[in-house]
């Protein structure tokens, strides 16, 4: 088993190699003209890389759920839950991110100023 230290080292390489994954992204997708389009991306992209579950059933330090969940998937043995194991987790805080999105940007689409109209003289 590894120790505290180990896991910590390998979040920070892991951290880094995702960050590195998601500014390749951002590069991808910034054209795209919608920009919640945009932000649902990225939000889901970083859900689906950083969300985290227990490595080991019997260990209490954490690793990405994605690995975890396409580790056990292709290692699935009888007494294994498989995909799910790391796969709910990460639909669960999708689900409720996107909620969390959406609501905040109903919100603050509402707070928003409008453009100020200029008084025009009629002709």
């Amino acid at each position: 088993m590894y120790s505290a230290e180990n896991y910590l080292w390998g979040w920070i390489a892991y951290s880094s190699g995702a960050l590195c994954l998601l500014f390749c992204l951002w590069l991808a997708v910034r054209k795209i003209s919608y920009s919640f389009v945009r932000h649902i991306i990225y939000l889901l992209a970083t859900v689906v890389l950083f969300t985290p579950v227990n490595a080991y059933r019997d260990d209490p330090h954490l690793a990405p759920a994605f690995f975890v969940s396409l580790y056990e998937g292709v290692l699935a043995r009888g007494d294994d839950m498989g995909f799910q194991r790391g796969l709910a987790p990460i639909l669960a805080i999708a689900f409720f991110s996107l909620v969390f999105y959406l609501i905040g940007r109903l919100v603050l689409g509402r707070f928003k100023k409008k453009p100020a109209q200029e008084d025009q003289p009629e002709s």
